[in-house]
Formats: C-alpha cells, sequence, structure tokens
C-alpha cells in the first residue's frame, strides 16, 4: 500500500451525534493521492466510541483507530494521533465539525505543493451555532492569498479548514500537553516557519456547541480561559528567541482589555473607559460594511 500524502486527524470525545457526519465529509474526499483517517477516541461515556469501530470495520484500508481505555485528555489526545500519522501532510476535522466539499483536500495539497515556503494552509468555512439556530462565514471578507506573521498571528482559523506540513509538528515544544489551546499553539508556530495560504471557498462547517472544548473552558471563567492564552502566547514568545515580542505583547495587552469587559458589564465599561465607545462604534460600523458586501 503506497505511503499517504496526506493524514487526516480526527480527535473525538463524547461526539455521538456528530461524528457520523464527520467522518462521511473525509470519506468523501475525491483525490488523486492516498489519504489515511487516524481517529483518536478518548474514551467516551456516549457511543462514539461504537460508531468509530463500525466505520473502521466498514472502512479498514482507510480509517485507523486509537482507542484510549481512559480519558487521558484533549492534549495527550493529540499527541498520539500526531505521532500515528505517515503523511507529508496533516489535515484536522475533530468529531463535531465537517467537510463539505469533496474537493477539500485536493485543493489544499495542489495548493501546498505548489507553494513550498507554505507551512499552512485554510480555508473559509460556515459557523452554525446550534443554541441560536444561526449561521455565519467564518470570515466575512476575504483574506489574502499568502500571509505572514504580522498579518494572521492573532487571527483565529476554523480547525476543521487546516491542512499544514507534518514536519512542522515534528519539532513542537513539550509543554504543548499541558496547555488546552493547542491550535493557537500550532498557528503560531507553522506561521513563525513559514507563510499560510488561504483559500476562499466554503469547505468545511464548524460547530459552536455549549458542550464544546471553548465553551466548557469558559465556563470555568473566564480568568482560566484567559490565563492559558497568556500563556501560550508567552512561552512560544520565550520558545522561538522573542523574535516576535512586540506583536505578541501587542496582542496581550489586547485580550486583556476584553478580560476587563468581561468583568465589567454593560454600561458601566464605558464608563470607566469612555474612548471604548468610539471603538466599538467603529468596529460595528466596520461590520455593517462587510454584512452588505457579502449579501
Amino acid at each position: 500500500m503506497p505511503s499517504p500524502l496526506v493524514s487526516v486527524k480526527v480527535y473525538t470525545y463524547n461526539h455521538e451525534k456528530y461524528i457520523a457526519q464527520c467522518l462521511e465529509g473525509i470519506l468523501m474526499q475525491r483525490t488523486n493521492f492516498p489519504f489515511e483517517v487516524i481517529v483518536g477516541e478518548d474514551c467516551s461515556t456516549d457511543r462514539t466510541r461504537e460508531i468509530v469501530i463500525a466505520y473502521q470495520e466498514k472502512y479498514p484500508d482507510k480509517i485507523k483507530t486509537i482507542f484510549h481505555s481512559v480519558n487521558i485528555g484533549a492534549g495527550q489526545n493529540v499527541l498520539a494521533v500526531t505521532q500515528a500519522c505517515k503523511g507529508k501532510y496533516q489535515a484536522l476535522c475533530e468529531g463535531d465539525d465537517y467537510w463539505i466539499d469533496p474537493l477539500k483536500l485536493q485543493k489544499q495539497a495542489d495548493f501546498m505543493e505548489s507553494h513550498p515556503d507554505v507551512s499552512l494552509c485554510f480555508h473559509n468555512a460556515l459557523v452554525i451555532n446550534e443554541k441560536h439556530a444561526a449561521t455565519r462565514l467564518f470570515f466575512e471578507s476575504s483574506l489574502g492569498e499568502i500571509l505572514e506573521f504580522d498579518e494572521i498571528y492573532n487571527v483565529t482559523l476554523p480547525t476543521a479548514s487546516l491542512l499544514f506540513r507534518s514536519e512542522m509538528v515534528a519539532f513542537l515544544p513539550e509543554w504543548r500537553v499541558n496547555i488546552w489551546c493547542g491550535d493557537l499553539l500550532l498557528r503560531l508556530w507553522c506561521v513563525h516557519h513559514g507563510k499560510f495560504g488561504y483559500l476562499d471557498e466554503l469547505m468545511s462547517v464548524y460547530r459552536r456547541l455549549e458542550s464544546g472544548a471553548v465553551s466548557q473552558k469558559q465556563t470555568q471563567g473566564h480568568r482560566a480561559y484567559f490565563d492559558d492564552v497568556y500563556r501560550t502566547y508567552q512561552e512560544f514568545d520565550i520558545e522561538t528567541g522573542f523574535t516576535h515580542t512586540s506583536l505578541i505583547k501587542r496582542e496581550i495587552a489586547r485580550l486583556k482589555e476584553i478580560q476587563v469587559r468581561h468583568r465589567i458589564h454593560g454600561r458601566w465599561y464605558y464608563l470607566v473607559k469612555p474612548n471604548q465607545i468610539f471603538i466599538r462604534l467603529n468596529q460595528y460600523i466596520k461590520w455593517i460594511n462587510r454584512q452588505k458586501k457579502v449579501f
């Protein structure tokens, strides 16, 4: 069996309602190269493992599984799946997200093959908020096709849109398993070592769930959430020899302002910091203008 060009990584825990749709979106991919699917199932308490087993038995040449006997947590599960990958490239699709374009992998692999200086490729996505039955675009306006560190380091990317070179994660720092926001570290690490490529196409769906990792972390407290983000930026800055210190300090300051806004609710925040009224108003006007262009 030829070696896969792409390894598709699926991390799943208690995704009984979603994992089948996730795997179907991967299996429908049409490519002129072989790819493998590595599923890390972290000892779910629902029927997720049963569903994954059924798919693995149906597609034994395509799907490989890693079943943990106890719940080891997201960081260790990601590490186990990553270590099992054999492809030149790695793509992500967490168990509650899914792909909607059967040529997604082909388009991204072609882009990477033709841009050797690009470390990671991503694309636009739909965001579905199940609580409010709402849908929006992840990126409401187009980005540049090739992006460098200062253009993208502080931009959140849809996880299921990522495809990156395996060599990028081969030498991630060991402390990555101790942080919650591993996707932030992945983005920073890749754009530190190369450029980003953007395809302005809708090829995946990101679900915003109350039970999702982000929501659960924020439920524990905004302070815990932000502390983890700050630590990730600071550790990354040290790891990369303080190459991006000024940008990282600027981003931490911006995040701390958001944290203050969470602590001081509503009009009281703007009484304490009246200049923020004009900043938020300007952001709102820009948002309205983007909606006009999209629709």
